[in-house]
């Protein structure tokens, strides 16, 4: 397809094709490392561009005589709510990334074909979302919009020292109780790691990436030891100033863990990034933090309203018990003036969404359904959908990002 000068093509590379993925990497890099630094996309996402996984992106490219002049990538996930299990419910996604123009191609359309054609493959794929990161009011004009909430606790030592001692004898912080090794891709310890990841209300990682995805962003994951036997996992930013994510066998000593990860990493302040559906862990990083904050998190864009809608809410529900009602929302697509009606019904035996003639109690544009049904801003603005209902959650932590 001709776009002005330049070509379109959609490629997925393998192992086989080293000159084509050096070149798309070379592009990247240097776009990137014109705004942000120096960025080297192989050590900054090894779960997409590390040779052994070279065939999982998918890579939408504009050339100008043969050169590479815009790109998008697309990294798949597969969201399932129950780990690995027959009945887990599950949604498809394509999360998009590595989006860049040379600057002398930009204002000529690229960025918009290309958009247009990551979002047809998705649907191709049956992917029932599309997520991306970056300028809100950039992709705003693409159909993103910030959804879910995420929390931040803020963390120093005397903090941890005080929740410690209301929490734990004397005799038991008399010395460390935990130990922590980083962990390599042949440690014997992942496959019982792999199955803590699984306890998590939503998972989007296989095994094979399990471990390359804890390395997203120069992070470092640490095997959590009770004397030689594991105990869980901290995947900890590169500074290690912040735990991206924390799994452990006993929650309720999350404190402790913490405590001697902060002592033995000679760290004064630590935050912690947790996703309001892991209730266990919000509960104990209350009581050790100086204070907290929410933000808003991932920018998604929604291709099927239906398996969104109940995917979002049996999330919810994992944690929470919703109210039994239902409701009939409306949503405006595009500059389209009749909205798609959708019935949305909670009850005991199930969470059904289905489309409906019926009148609706609530029309929202795309956009501002995101923000309504995701982002706690519809408590405050729009009462016609059940307030129980939310916010629905919609967070990923670091490693599943893109």
């Amino acid at each position: 397809m001709k776009h002005e000068t330049g070509t379109y093509s959609k490629e997925i590379y393998d192992e086989n094709h080293p000159e084509e993925m050096q070149e798309l990497l070379d592009f990247a890099n240097m776009v990137f490392s014109m705004s942000y630094g120096g960025t080297d996309f192989a050590s900054l996402l090894p779960k997409a561009y590390a040779r052994s996984r070279w065939h999982v992106p998918t890579h939408h490219m504009i050339r100008e005589n043969g050169r590479i002049r815009a790109l998008i990538d697309t990294y798949p996930l597969v969201m399932k709510l129950g780990g690995e299990t027959p009945a887990a419910r599950k949604i498809k996604a394509a999360y998009v990334g590595t989006v860049c123009v040379h600057p002398a191609s930009r204002g000529k359309g690229y960025m918009i074909e290309l958009m247009k054609r990551a979002e047809e493959d998705a649907l191709q794929q049956g992917c029932a979302l599309m997520l991306l990161d970056g300028d809100r009011h950039r992709y705003q004009y693409f159909g993103f919009e910030c959804a879910g909430v995420g929390y931040r606790f803020q963390m120093e030592q005397n903090n941890i020292r005080h929740c410690c001692a209301q929490t734990y004898s004397a005799a038991y912080m008399a010395s460390s109780v935990y130990s922590f090794e980083e962990l390599d891709e042949h440690s014997p310890y992942l496959d019982f790691l792999y199955g803590l990841y699984q306890r998590r209300v939503v998972t989007a990682r296989s095994r094979e990436a399990f471990w390359l995805c804890l390395q997203s962003y120069h992070a470092a994951v640490y095997v959590i030891l009770r004397g030689s036997e594991p105990a869980g996992y901290v995947n900890l930013s590169e500074d290690e100033k912040t735990i991206l994510e924390i799994e452990m066998d006993e929650p309720g000593e999350l404190p402790r863990a913490v405590y001697d990860l902060m002592i033995g990493f000679e760290l004064p302040q630590l935050c912690a990034k947790i996703g309001m559906d892991e209730t266990a862990y919000i509960r104990q990083f209350e009581k050790m933090c100086d204070n907290c904050s929410a933000a808003m998190s991932h920018q998604i864009k929604i291709l099927d309203y239906k398996a969104v809608l109940e995917f979002l809410l049996s999330w919810k529900q994992k944690y929470h018990t919703l109210a039994e009602q239902e409701c009939v929302i409306g949503i405006i697509k595009g500059e389209e003036q009749i909205p798609e009606k959708y019935l949305v019904s909670v009850t005991k035996e199930c969470i059904c969404v289905s489309r409906t003639e019926r009148a609706a109690d609530v029309v929202l544009g795309a956009l501002a359904l995101i923000r309504t049904l995701t982002t706690g801003l519809g408590i405050a603005f729009e009462q016609s959908i059940p307030v129980d209902w939310l916010p629905l959650p919609c967070y990923l932590p670091d490693a599943d990002t893109f």
